[in-house]
């Protein structure tokens, strides 16, 4: 009864109606809020301020310091992080230094006792972030000295990939006062820094005198070059740091009004001296080094590892590339004029295919390897070694000590190899063949497993209306075991032909023959490609030139052998190019080696785009020494090469 007296005072009772008015919004409110709950306070645009150092323990800059612990005080909760790699304190400790981080504030200990009258700098790298968005705090150093006078020269530069130009990351830069050639081996740096993402540097605190500059990706964490592997970049000339101070004054001026009419409508204004402005930049140098890194070729050789991929065959893969095939004695099968040798062009990786079925049935093999090597000496000495290569997984995986993931990848790849269950009956056909050929490219039969093709069961044929005639060819061997044959032919171009592979004609040497295969192509017509003309302006002798795509990868390359260098027949589309000096004539790139004092050979970018046509000639003029290193290498090709070790 009540509720319903209540309800009739509210339809009825002017200030009733009010408060139903009222009651009505904010139940529509209270509605509206719980519909909408992503609709309420957000807590504000996300936090990317980095900390920020309000107080250093002692003072940065301090000079006489003692203590071999610094406090970093910041603005909020911090921590660090992979201060092993972050983390450069220069000159280099031998035993590392302990950095943590605790609430608010961040520690450095020294765990080498600190020299007298040095210049200490911590370079943190982006070691120290915030605690609750992971902002990064970059290119923040600490310094102090603990003598009575503070170093403050500088050097700084860049470090890119001698072969590519790319900026080169993570890599260590050193100096030595030590001018000598063997202190890059036998001695630690003086000072150290890391590039950045873009390969800069900058070496900070160095006191007067002459230094060499270097760059190590140190392998072997000790500030040596001892690793045959470890890139490494160095300067023929000897730096000498020094500092300049630039003043810049600036005026700012104002208007005055010296003269004006009584109707206001004239007035006489001239420019008066309001603020002279003076500003001093300080200049370290050398601000501009550049340092071309490059790993040099192993000087060592050695046998690297031996496998089995497949029940057919067994495989020696050597570091380097040998210059004496390896004398090998079957000790548990039959070998001799039973085995077909594989050589890879650079002769570091020897395939031996077996012909034998008391070989090949046989899972493990024994041999006796007599090969050489570099001994303690650096000579190359005959070495005498027992292999023993074993078959797993059904024949489907080699032996010798691979990890369970490449065993995977060798057993896919056997199977295709007839070394596994899945083996076919046939022999597989494959050719280089397209639907639109390229006249000027010979035709390849390519197998997975050693086989004799019969001459008389391959042939091309010309499409005439409606017929296939015969069209004269020629097959050949493009090896010496049976993976590779060519066929050449003249091709006329907006024609069509047929490659025809009789049944049989192709005999495996495992007993496998293949089925019938066809395979129809049209020569693509002159029209269909463009030409790439370059007139180089610093001609010298020795130029090569890489047609590359906008991935950087070399699609071919030509011999400059004049001012005029033509490439014919490209595919239309967008290309870049470069251009390597071959120094040695051996038609390849080389990098350098430290002990001779040689640098890798100059490498240089065409700075522009190349926008290739069909049916059109683009010419270019290159003088590639006239624009600077730096500016070369267009940016859609630039990347970084991160040497961070994993």
């Amino acid at each position: 009864m009540k509720l319903r007296r209540l309800s009739y005072w509210l339809n009825h009772s002017p200030l009733g109606g009010v408060l139903g008015l009222l009651s009505f919004v904010v139940v529509a409110f209270v509605a509206m809020a719980c519909a909408n709950r992503g609709q309420g306070p957000q807590g504000g645009p996300k936090d990317e301020t980095p900390p920020k150092v309000v107080k250093t323990v002692p003072q940065n800059g301090v000079c006489n310091q003692k203590e071999n612990k610094i406090e970093l005080i910041f603005d909020e909760i911090v921590q660090t992080q992979n201060t092993m790699e972050n983390v450069i304190i220069s000159p280099p400790q031998k035993k590392a230094a302990t950095v943590k981080s605790i609430s608010k504030k961040v520690y450095v200990t020294f765990n080498d006792s600190l020299r007298e009258n040095t210049t200490y700098t911590i370079d943190f790298n982006g070691a120290i972030v915030d605690y609750n968005e992971g902002n990064v705090l970059q290119s923040y150093s600490y310094s102090f000295s603990t003598g009575e006078a503070f170093d403050s020269l500088q050097i700084s530069g860049k470090v890119l990939d001698a072969s590519t130009l790319n900026p080169v990351a993570n890599v260590l830069v050193g100096i030595h006062s030590n001018l000598s050639d063997t202190a890059f081996r036998k001695h630690i740096f003086d000072r150290i820094t890391k590039t950045d993402v873009q390969g800069n540097f900058t070496v900070k605190n160095v006191s007067a005198g002459s230094y060499r500059v270097y760059a190590l990706q140190d392998i072997g964490n000790n500030y040596l070059f001892d690793q045959p592997n470890e890139m490494i970049a160095f300067l023929d000339t000897v730096l000498v740091p020094s500092v300049s101070t630039t003043v810049k004054t600036d005026t700012l001026w104002q208007d005055s009004i010296v003269f004006q009419t009584p109707d206001s409508t004239v007035a006489d204004t001239i420019r008066v001296v309001d603020t002279i402005k003076t500003t001093r930049k300080t200049n370290y140098y050398p601000d501009s080094v550049l340092l071309l890194a490059f790993t040099e070729k192993s000087e060592q050789q050695y046998l690297k590892k031996s496998e089995r991929n497949s029940k057919y065959e067994f495989s020696l893969y050597f570091n380097v590339p040998v210059t004496e095939m390896p004398k090998v004695t079957a000790l548990n099968f039959p070998f001799e004029n039973a085995v077909r040798v594989e050589k890879n062009a650079t002769m570091d990786s020897i395939h031996y295919w077996l012909t034998d079925s008391l070989a090949w049935k046989n899972d493990t093999l024994r041999i006796a390897v007599t090969y050489l090597r570099t001994d303690s000496a650096k000579q190359l000495s005959a070495y005498n070694d027992t292999l023993v290569l074993r078959v797993k997984n059904g024949g489907m995986s080699g032996g010798g000590s691979r990890s369970a993931s490449s065993q995977s990848k060798s057993a896919k790849a056997n199977s295709a190899k007839g070394g596994g269950t899945a083996q076919s009956k046939f022999v597989e056909v494959k050719t280089n063949l397209s639907a639109n050929y390229d006249f000027f490219r010979p035709i390849e039969l390519k197998f997975t497993t050693p086989t004799d093709v019969d001459p008389s069961g391959v042939r091309l044929e010309l499409k005439r209306d409606t017929t296939w005639r015969p069209h004269p060819s020629t097959l050949s061997a493009a090896d010496s075991i049976g993976l590779k044959y060519v066929i050449t032919s003249t091709l006329k171009q907006d024609q069509t032909y047929r490659l025809v592979v009789d049944s049989a004609a192709c005999k495996e040497l495992y007993g496998r023959n293949n089925e019938r295969f066809t395979s129809e192509f049209t020569i693509k017509n002159d029209e269909a490609y463009a030409k790439l003309i370059f007139e180089i302006g610093n001609y010298k002798g020795g130029e090569r030139i890489q047609l590359l795509s906008k991935d950087d990868k070399v699609l071919r390359e030509v011999a400059v052998e004049d001012t005029i260098v033509t490439i014919p027949y490209i595919e239309p589309g967008e290309y870049y190019a470069r251009l390597y000096v071959d120094r040695n004539g051996n038609e390849q790139w080389d990098p350098g080696v430290y002990d001779e004092n040689v640098q890798a050979e100059p490498v240089f970018y065409y700075p522009y785009k190349l926008t290739l046509r069909a049916f059109w000639d683009l010419e270019e003029y290159w003088d590639y020494q006239e624009i600077p290193l730096l500016e070369q290498k267009p940016k859609i090709l630039v990347k970084s090469n991160d040497n961070t070790k994993k």
